[in-house]
């Protein structure tokens, strides 16, 4: 009998001895090595050197300022449209709300390199919309949408999920009592909007700003679809320097890039706190729609929702429709002419077209049963004692949210293009492996979030009960603990796989030919002229759509919102 408990602590130790070599091989020392590379040079200080060598590169200094100016659009932009539909959706009455709502959320499942995709398919010189706009002004030049105005378009109306999601929960907690109180006082509803609704909803627009530049500083695959020759990102930049044999550069680059995004973290968690001093009533009165007096600006305003409408449904309207076109209507026809499911039959049937798509699912689903494992394990530990320890490893699982993941890959790149002593010598680059190691890597702050908070809200009875009538620690866990959270954990693996099937920067950087995984394959088909592959993409992208809606569908039965995505563009 004293057996048992003694062979679950030797059995816990060496979990938490796994554990600790896990995160210091594929978390810790890739992040060393990126500084490595980026500040050392045969064991002299070098970043002087590769500084002057990044400035004196035209294409970088381009780079820098693409980035810099497209960021700060991106956010003037995204922060106008996303306003705009949180007053549309929880201040103002406006007909047709429900069909907005589902028009304003299309971002949820429509986002990432399918969305990317999918507007070069609407947009793009090609494109269905310029097909029809060239049939009727054939003066239009094919590549209108190439370039930074379609960047900026798509990360505009890609975005805004971020106020969707955040800003009108943040408009829920606005007391309605008190907009009747300024009312009653004579106050306007500009005065009425500025002075106690701001207030309350600032600390979380700031917050979702944060989040906004987060995400632009990043982005990888819109300007990669439509940047065109002329506009391009930090992130290609450090791709290019990469595949070029210059580590340094592309090390130093996304170390830069990752110090930005640490100072906007400190930024958020400032704004974070002040939203503890600033947030609303606990038990507010709701808000009671308000109409436009006006017929003009009640027709504008219309106007206006039925276009954002437009702007939404069009893309993901347009992409599942052609899904079951023939591929020759691809690419020449504003309508197909006729329906077929011979691509989809084709992606299930054929080898080479199915493959892509096996190799994201086969590596998202390795990286969500490791992940899971090592969540699993890691929350209770940490949970169960609030020590320097547990504070360091919750601080370590956060990492790749803080840290760009174009600075995980070229750590990753770094640490294991030669042989390294943590995994016993061997060379992961250029393997399956590195890839689902980075996977897991990226949705470890997912799981560890949403399943914390699970095991949080179990109520500690049951396992004071079970530990009374003489259960061990791991039959405790495995009969009480664990089937009470299992669906946060079957809707967090699929949040994560959904994820991990459309990660471009960290595919781009680690993937090699004989492994090409789904975003791969759908940035290439969307620049290729093929219009087989693109006929392949849009069932591609149609396939992710539906597994991203059947994911909030069960995240709506079982009461868990949506976390933010992030790193994906």
């Amino acid at each position: 009998m004293r057996g048992a408990p003694s062979l679950e602590r030797v059995a816990y130790w060496l979990a938490v001895a796994a554990l600790c070599w896990g995160l210091l091989a594929f978390l810790i020392w890739p992040i060393l090595s990126a500084l490595h590379t980026a500040l050392l040079r045969d064991g002299t200080l070098a970043i002087g050197q590769v500084t002057q060598e990044l400035a004196a590169s035209r294409r970088v200094r381009l780079a820098v300022w693409n980035t810099a100016w497209m960021t700060a659009a991106t956010t003037v932009t995204v922060a106008i449209v996303g306003i705009f539909q949180v007053v549309v959706l929880e201040y103002l009455h406006v007909r047709g709300r429900t069909i907005l709502k589902v028009a304003f959320a299309i971002p949820l499942v429509f986002g990432s390199v399918v969305a990317a995709a999918g507007y070069g398919f609407t947009y793009g010189p090609t494109g269905v919309v310029t097909i029809g706009l060239r049939q009727l002004f054939p003066s239009v030049p094919a590549d209108w949408f190439v370039g930074w105005f379609g960047v900026l378009f798509i990360h505009t109306f890609l975005m805004t999920s971020f106020y969707y999601l955040f800003l009108r929960a943040a408009m829920r907690r606005v007391d309605y009592a008190t907009i009747e109180a300024a009312r009653s006082l004579g106050a306007g509803e500009w005065t009425i909007l500025r002075r106690v609704v701001l207030p309350v909803v600032a600390p979380t627009f700031f917050a979702v700003v944060i989040l906004t530049v987060f995400v632009a500083i990043s982005s990888f695959a819109a300007p990669r679809i439509l940047g065109g020759r002329d506009f391009f990102m930090l992130t290609e930049v450090i791709l290019t320097l990469n595949s070029l044999r210059r580590p340094d550069m592309a090390a130093l680059l996304a170390l830069l890039m990752g110090v930005v995004l640490m100072g906007l973290i400190l930024l958020f968690q400032s704004i974070e706190a002040r939203g503890a001093r600033l947030a609303g009533s606990r038990t507010p009165a709701p808000i009671q729609l308000r109409r436009v007096r006006s017929r003009g600006w009640n027709i504008v305003l219309h106007a206006a929702c039925a276009l954002l409408a437009l702007a939404y449904f069009l893309p993901v309207g347009l992409v599942v429709l052609f899904s079951f076109a023939p591929s020759s209507a691809i690419g020449v026809e504003t309508l197909p002419p006729s329906l077929t499911l011979r691509t989809y039959v084709r992606v299930f049937t054929d080898g080479t077209a199915f493959a892509p798509f096996w190799a994201s699912a086969r590596m998202a689903l390795i990286a969500v049963a490791a992940g899971l494992a090592v969540t699993l394990f890691a929350v209770p530990v940490m949970l169960a004692a609030r020590n320097l320890w547990t504070r360091a490893l919750d601080l370590v699982f956060f990492l790749p949210w803080v840290l760009p993941s174009v600075l995980l890959a070229v750590g990753l790149i770094t640490a294991f293009d030669t042989p390294n002593w943590l995994i016993g010598g061997g060379v992961l680059l250029g393997s399956f492996w590195i890839l689902p190691i980075g996977y897991t890597v990226v949705i470890l702050p997912l799981m560890v979030r949403f399943l914390r908070a699970a095991f949080i809200g179990i109520d500690p009875d049951y396992d004071l009960a079970a530990r009374s009538l003489g259960a061990p620690a791991l039959y405790r866990f495995r009969r009480v603990t664990l089937p009470l959270v299992v669906p946060t954990a079957i809707l967090v693996s699929g949040m994560a796989f959904n994820d991990l099937m459309t990660e471009y920067p960290l595919s781009a950087f680690l993937y090699n030919v004989n492994n090409t995984p789904l975003p791969i394959a759908i940035v290439e088909g969307a620049m290729s002229p093929d219009p087989e592959q693109k006929a392949l993409n849009l069932v591609y992208s149609v396939l992710i759509m539906g597994f991203s809606l059947a994911v909030i569908l069960f995240a709506e039965r079982i009461g868990l919102g949506r976390g933010p995505r992030i790193n994906t563009l």
